[in-house]
């Protein structure tokens, strides 16, 4: 299967900075190293070549990679920031909501198996999107440098970490979950986060969801689903917002969900009530 390696190292301090406080670039002002990315996987692309090293510059800038980039496969160097160095809030509504469906995850430290190493996972996707709660996860501290709070949960029989941030307003959490697909040979992992929101219209709570499929024993990459074709939930009053527990395979909600809107698992993808 032909594949493309574009290798990024930790992003500069531009990808950092909020776009409220105007640190964004338009978005027709590519950084010139993601912009020369870009145009060599095109061409790799174009020419069948099976693998591409793109830059490793600490200039190059995440933001514009996840806003731009179109069916990239990025290879984590194993290398994850610093809590203190997490993703705006902004960069993380706008940006990575924007580009997660566009860039596929290499997952290096995955091993041959019929399972999917969910730690392994993880780290791959908290280098590529380093949220606050994912680099809380992987560094165990918090952005003050302190033992982060959270409880942490890890259940290896149902393929599932979650983890949960004990907080006066709100206990920001996430979760990664694997889904088996025997038809396919391969497995879908979810991942969702919450976290609160200082938005326009006040505080609240935000919701991220990504789903890719993977094959462990193949070539150990994290697909972005067709979002088209296997749709997402989300949220809405009636519905709450998405959680996922160890021992159900279903697309669960919370606060004050209707239990006739359902998303159940039937091994390919979720049965839904939604219309879609």
């Amino acid at each position: 299967m032909k594949k493309l390696l574009y290798l990024i190292a930790v992003a500069g301090c531009v990808a950092m900075v909020s776009c409220k406080n105007g640190g964004n670039k338009p978005a027709e002002e590519v950084d010139p190293d993601t912009a020369a990315a870009i145009a060599a996987a095109e061409e790799a692309e174009a020419n069948g070549a099976m693998e591409l090293k793109g830059p490793t510059s600490d200039s190059l800038d995440v933001v514009n990679l996840y806003s731009t980039a179109d069916k990239l496969t990025i290879t984590p160097l194993g290398l994850i920031r610093p809590t203190k160095d997490f993703l705006s809030g902004d960069i993380v509504e706008h940006d990575v909501v924007k580009g997660w469906p566009k860039l596929s995850i290499a997952v290096p430290l995955q091993k041959d198996s019929e399972t999917p190493d969910m730690k392994a996972i993880l780290k791959a996707i908290a280098e590529v999107y380093p949220m606050k709660m994912l680099l809380e996860w992987a560094n165990g501290t918090n952005h003050l440098g302190e033992p982060t709070k959270g409880v942490f949960k890890e259940d290896e029989k149902n393929h599932f970490i979650s983890c949960v941030f004990p907080s006066p307003e709100y206990e920001d959490n996430f979760a990664l979950k694997a889904w088996e697909m025997p038809m396919e040979e391969q497995w879908a992992i979810g991942l969702v986060c919450h976290r609160l929101w200082d938005g326009d219209d006040g505080i609240g709570v935000y919701q991220n969801l990504m789903f890719w499929t993977y094959d462990p024993k193949g070539d150990k990459i994290l697909k972005p689903v067709n979002t088209e074709e296997k749709y997402l939930p989300e949220y809405t009053p009636q519905r709450g917002y998405v959680v996922f527990y160890p021992e159900n395979d279903n697309i669960d909600f919370k606060d004050g969900a209707d239990p006739s809107l359902f998303w159940k698992w039937n091994g390919y993808w979720f049965d839904s009530s939604a219309n879609h």
